[in-house]
Formats: C-alpha cells, structure tokens, sequence
C-alpha cells in the first residue's frame, strides 16, 4: 500500500520554477527527462502551477542541487 503522504500534491512557487527553466538548455522533451527525470506534462504541471507528487518534486530538486553543486 501507498503512503497517502506520497499522493498529495505539492506546488512550487513561481520563483523556484523560474529556476528550474534557467538550469534548461532547452524546454525539450529530452532536455526535460535528462536534467530532471520528468516529462513535458508534469512540466506543463508546473509551470502551470498545479500540483505533482512529493517523490516528483523531491527528484526535480535533488538533481536542481546536483546541477549547482559544480
């Protein structure tokens, strides 16, 4: 069974998706699922400002802070 915490939804804010957009070199498909494990519709999710899983959001931050850590 699945943890109900791990459903919710969860938003970010409009500066920390502006952000994530300026890490891409391109808003691609491919660029998308390279840099953060995602695709374009959990993109268009969040640049919409709908919500997407904790465990989704938890892999886009960790890579974001992977990226600028070098």
């Amino acid at each position: 069974m699945e943890d109900p915490m791990a459903l919710e939804l969860h938003i970010i804010s409009r500066e920390e998706f502006m952000a994530l957009r300026q890490a891409l070199p391109a808003i691609t498909s491919e660029h998308l699922f390279n840099l953060y494990g995602i695709s374009e519709n959990t993109w268009r999710r969040l640049r919409e400002g709908r919500g997407v899983r904790r465990s989704t959001l938890d892999r886009i931050r960790a890579r974001y802070a992977r990226i600028h850590q070098n």
